[in-house]
C-alpha cells in the first residue's frame, strides 16, 4: 500500500510539473479549482428552480450532499496529508465526490445532456484540483468512485435503480 500511495504522489508531483511548464498553467489550476465548487452548486439551483427539472435537481443535491459528507467523515478519519499546505486530509475529495454525484444523477434521472456537461466539468475540475496541489490524483479518484455510489443510493432510494428516466423526463438526444 505504502508502494501505491508513493506512485500516486509522485504521480501528482508530474501532472503539477507538467502544467507548471504552461504559460499560465499554475493561475489557470487554480482558477478552475476554486469555482468548481460554485458551479455545481448553480447548476443545482437552476435545475431545483425550474420546474421541468426541479425533481432530478432535488436528487442531484441529495446525491451531492451525501457524498460530499461522507467523503468528509472518511477524510477526516483516514487522515491521509494533502500535497499542498493544508492541513486537513485529502482523501476522498469532497469536490470529486459531489461533483461526480451530481453529474450521474442528473444524467440518469432526466438530463442526459446536462449530466454529460457535468461530467465534463467534473473531470476538468478534478484535474485542476490535482494540477493545483489541492489533492494527489487518488484523493480524487476515491471521491469520484465515492459520488458514482452516492448517485447509485439515491437512485434506489428514489424508488429506481441508476439510468432509469425519472417523471421530468424530455424527449432529447
Amino acid at each position: 500500500m505504502r508502494r501505491l500511495l508513493q506512485l500516486d504522489r509522485r504521480v501528482g508531483v508530474a501532472v503539477r510539473g507538467a502544467v507548471a511548464a504552461l504559460p499560465g498553467g499554475p493561475s489557470w489550476a487554480r482558477v478552475i479549482a476554486r469555482v468548481m465548487s460554485p458551479g455545481f452548486r448553480v447548476a443545482v439551483a437552476v435545475m431545483i428552480l425550474r420546474r421541468p427539472t426541479r425533481a432530478t435537481g432535488l436528487r442531484c443535491l441529495g446525491a451531492g450532499v451525501a457524498a460530499g459528507m461522507t467523503a468528509r467523515v472518511l477524510r477526516d478519519r483516514l487522515g491521509r496529508p494533502r500535497p499542498g499546505d493544508r492541513a486537513d486530509g485529502g482523501l476522498p475529495s469532497r469536490h470529486a465526490a459531489a461533483s461526480a454525484a451530481i453529474a450521474r444523477t442528473a444524467a440518469a434521472a432526466g438530463a442526459p445532456r446536462l449530466g454529460r456537461a457535468l461530467a465534463v466539468g467534473a473531470v476538468v475540475g478534478m484535474a485542476a484540483r490535482v494540477a493545483a496541489a489541492e489533492h494527489d490524483p487518488a484523493d480524487v479518484a476515491a471521491g469520484a468512485a465515492l459520488g458514482l455510489a452516492s448517485a447509485r443510493a439515491v437512485a434506489v432510494l428514489a424508488g429506481r435503480g441508476a439510468g432509469v428516466p425519472g417523471p421530468d423526463t424530455r424527449v432529447a438526444g
